[in-house]
């Protein structure tokens, strides 16, 4: 059971780690589009994206970690 749990665990991990690049990944192409003729379409999809609140993506990311190491899980 310990195992399986850590396993759990560790997709987890992996899921908010992946979640943050690409939400990066999404604001690096929004940056550049901003910068072409269809800016404007930069600017929905920022929009957009800031309703995902990306910027607590970390901090979940921080809380599941200190969890983890607190509950050596």
């Amino acid at each position: 059971m310990a195992d399986e749990t850590k396993a759990l665990y560790d997709q987890i991990e992996q899921g908010w780690r992946d979640l943050i690049a690409a939400a990066q990944k999404i604001n690096d192409a929004v940056a550049l589009l901003k910068k072409t003729d269809q800016s404007i379409d930069g600017y929905n999809i920022e929009r957009a994206m800031i309703k995902h609140k990306p910027h607590l993506f970390n901090e979940h990311l921080e809380n599941l970690l200190a969890h983890r190491k607190e509950n050596k899980l």
